[in-house]
């Protein structure tokens, strides 16, 4: 079996690796290799591809140990890479927006923060184009697609042997370094393997939540100013996090298959609308002892409502919701209720999403549905639909120094996977961080 020599394998072929990857040809190093289980990665990139350029989306400078200014340089030059891409256009300008402010002036006043980043879209139809466009930048480096890493062996040493399936072949891989940029998809099982290598790990929060479809008309005047409004609630009662979550204008909301549970998500295509609006309203569950393990929590509300639905999600009419009752398949279409202003993208089980989710999570999203009918009039019109679950599994996180290196030397982690970023920017942000600091580990350069 041939083994192939590298000075870094990268892990994960999303915004965090391509971007890493990037960074590092551009220090000058060489014997690069990016990894992928799949041909295309899983996340972002390729689903809806929206990019918020705004160091308070997306990210947390504290956890990257990183000030604004840095946060914003680097902005700065990533929208430079992505701008190139011919369909990748500006959706949200936020230059003497007075709009803007008047929407933030409103939204305080019902105890709401709001966040209008600089937004960039190219929609889920232009996904593919985009990673190979970004891939074109990358002329030292080796793709190993369709690729699984297996097992990974800290030597002697102190380099990593890394065995690999790709199909029925087994390759072998030696690295003085290894980047796990795992993405959402592949955070459980790097942190798998991570525990083998004896790389500290924690639990971090989830976002658990439904998604809301509307008729695009009674979301118009908001997405037409910002195309993914950013609405941030601190709830009256328990004092916790609420946030609205990836807008699509136009869009569709669709159903993400985790084999014992299903999701919901939203995209939008760049050449295809549909007649409504989606987007999420999330709250964020951080847990403490004696339970502290999110995932497994979140994955049993996910659980109850594959349960519940029949084996898809569950869908309710706002109108049912708010009055206490469970949505009917036969009822659903009601123009006595005026359901029929709303249809439908998704196919989902018309029910009762209070049965299958924590009465303080349903409490606290009801209470921010309200605050945002207030700054929007007509989120809460009957036909309204909330679909469930929606919920961001970004619960692994990894501390790091000031590099993103783990307490395991030559191990550096970066994305949405490792607790680093939540979104296309950050996980961008967080490659080139890392690769910062593989240049050091490698003897290299200069910082940029």
């Amino acid at each position: 079996m041939k083994t192939k020599n590298y000075n870094v394998v990268i892990i994960g072929s999303g915004p965090a690796g391509l971007f890493a990857a990037i960074w590092l040809e551009k220090l000058g190093l060489d014997k690069i290799a990016v990894m992928d289980r799949s041909p295309y990665p899983a996340g972002g990139l390729l689903n809806d591809g929206k990019l918020n350029f705004d160091y308070r989306v997306g990210l947390d400078i504290e956890e990257l140990q990183i000030d604004r200014a840095a946060a914003e340089g680097m902005m700065q030059e990533i929208k430079q890479i992505f701008t190139g891409f011919p369909r990748c256009r500006q959706v949200t300008f936020i230059e003497n927006n007075k709009k803007l402010l008047a929407l933030s002036a409103m939204a305080s006043e019902h105890g709401a923060q709001f966040i209008a980043p600089e937004q960039w879209h190219w929609g889920t139809d232009n996904g593919k184009d985009l990673v190979d466009y970004l891939r074109g930048y990358l002329k030292k480096t080796d793709f190993l697609l369709n690729t699984e890493v297996i097992a990974i062996e800290k030597r002697s040493d102190n380099n990593f042997r890394l065995d690999c399936s790709a199909g029925e072949k087994r390759i072998n891989c030696n690295a003085r370094v290894i980047l796990a940029a795992p993405g959402r998809s592949g955070a459980y099982w790097f942190r798998d393997l991570a525990r083998k290598l004896n790389i500290r790990n924690n639990f971090g929060p989830i976002d658990v939540g439904i998604r809301l479809e509307l008729n695009r008309k009674s979301y118009d005047f908001i997405t037409d100013i910002v195309y993914d409004p950013k609405f941030i609630f601190k709830t009256g009662r328990h004092g916790d996090k609420v946030r609205t979550f990836c807008t699509n204008p136009g869009g569709r909301v669709r159903v993400e298959n985790y084999g014992t549970f299903k999701l919901v998500n939203g995209d939008a295509l760049s050449g295809k609308k549909t007649k409504n609006t989606n987007f999420a309203l999330i709250n964020t569950v951080a847990l403490t002892k004696p339970f502290s393990d999110t995932t497994e929590f979140g994955q049993s509300i996910a659980k109850q409502c594959f349960l519940l639905g029949g084996g898809r999600p569950i869908i309710q009419r706002i109108g049912d919701f708010r009055e206490g009752r469970r949505s009917s398949l036969a009822a659903f279409n009601s123009k006595t209720n005026h359901f029929e202003v709303c249809k439908a993208t998704c196919s989902a089980t018309p029910g009762d999403i209070t049965l299958a989710m924590p009465a303080r999570i349903i409490d606290n999203l009801w209470e921010s549905l309200k605050a945002l009918d207030k700054i929007i009039p007509g989120i809460l019109h009957p036909s309204t639909l909330l679909y469930a679950p929606e919920i961001k599994f970004f619960d692994t996180h990894f501390p790091t120094d000031r590099y993103l290196e783990t307490n395991v030397q030559g191990v550096f982690v970066a994305g949405d996977g490792t607790g680093k970023s939540r979104g296309i920017v950050g996980a961008a942000i967080s490659g080139i961080i890392a690769a910062q600091g593989i240049m050091r580990r490698c003897g290299g350069v200069n910082d940029r």
